[in-house]
Formats: C-alpha cells, structure tokens, sequence
C-alpha cells in the first residue's frame, strides 16, 4: 500500500480542486504563484487532518483545518472561516466572538455552508470562499513555510506557501485563535 502523497500542481491538475478553489487562484494570484500551489489524491477515509497526517506520515504541524462558523448580535449574521493547525481546537466562544462583537458564535450550518461554497463536507479550505466572509488565520499557522489543507475535493488535499493565505479576500491574522 502507498502511503506517500504524490503532490502535482493545481493549474495543470484543475479536476482535483473545487472549481471555485480553482477560480481563486488563477484570478488572485501571479503566474508564478499559481505554479506553487499543488494537490495530491487521497482516500477520502483519510481526509480528516490527524488521520491524514497519521495515514500519509505528514508533520501534523503542516496540516490546516478550515472551519467556517457563523457569528450572530441580534438579527446580524456574518460568517468567518478561522484556520487552526491540525490538532488545535478553535477559540470561537472568547477569541472569535470578542474580535467580532458578536453575541453568539457557533458552527455555521453544513448545508449553507456547502451550498455557499461550492466545496465539499471535510474538504472546506479558504481559498474561493465567498468574498464577504472574514478569514481569521492563528498566527501558528504561519510559522510553517508550507501548509496542507482541503482542495474543497474529498478526494483530494492542497499543498500551498502559507504566505499566500495573507492575499485572500478579508484575511486577518487573529491572537489566541486556536487553544490545545
């Protein structure tokens, strides 16, 4: 059994991202950016970010997880996609809902949120997320050159600078975003 991931790049390999992960990147970033960011073929069974990192012998502090949670004051709803290295848990009830002078934070609705993006379940990741949407990135995850996330695929993972998530849309680097 091969447990090595074999990473190709995204722009000549665009059947193994979501197609609104793919927009982004050909719209958003240089010719020479586009040719770092790659994707690899996985089991989707082993899509969950330790049982990736676990599975593929990859250093667990590669690996992103992308959640997307819905912050509320009143009839006020916006959403958010905080990013966390693998492994952490995420900070929403003090960190995310203090920064967005929010009442109550909580995990935004699967349907919408699959519906809005264009990805699928497990694969979320927070490039070709819809432009509106703030991205709150732990500032752990820029200490790794290079991060492994979703491709928006199941069946697939993105392998990107992690320098390049600072030129998405509403992107800001958020203290204490992540907790052990």
């Amino acid at each position: 059994m091969n447990n090595k991931l074999e990473f190709k790049k995204v722009i000549k390999n665009k059947d193994l991202v979501a197609e609104s992960t793919y927009n982004c990147i050909d719209n958003l970033f240089s010719e020479d950016e586009k040719e770092q960011f790659f994707v690899a073929e996985i089991n989707p069974e082993f899509m969950d970010g330790i049982k990736l990192c676990e599975h593929y012998n990859l250093d667990i502090n590669m690996g992103v997880n992308c959640l997307i949670c819905e912050c509320r004051r009143g009839q006020n709803k916006n959403y958010a996609a905080l990013l966390v290295l693998t492994g952490y848990k995420y900070n929403m009830s003090t960190t995310v809902r203090k920064h967005t002078n929010s009442r109550i934070v909580s995990v935004a609705p699967l349907d919408y949120v699959l519906e809005k993006t264009k990805m699928e379940y497990g694969s979320i990741n927070p490039i070709g997320l819809p432009s509106e949407w703030n991205i709150f990135v732990d500032p752990k995850v820029l200490e790794n050159e290079w991060i492994i996330c979703g491709s928006g695929l199941q069946k697939s993972k993105l392998a990107l600078p992690s320098k390049y998530l600072l030129k998405l849309n509403n992107v800001e680097i958020l203290e204490n975003l992540s907790k052990n």
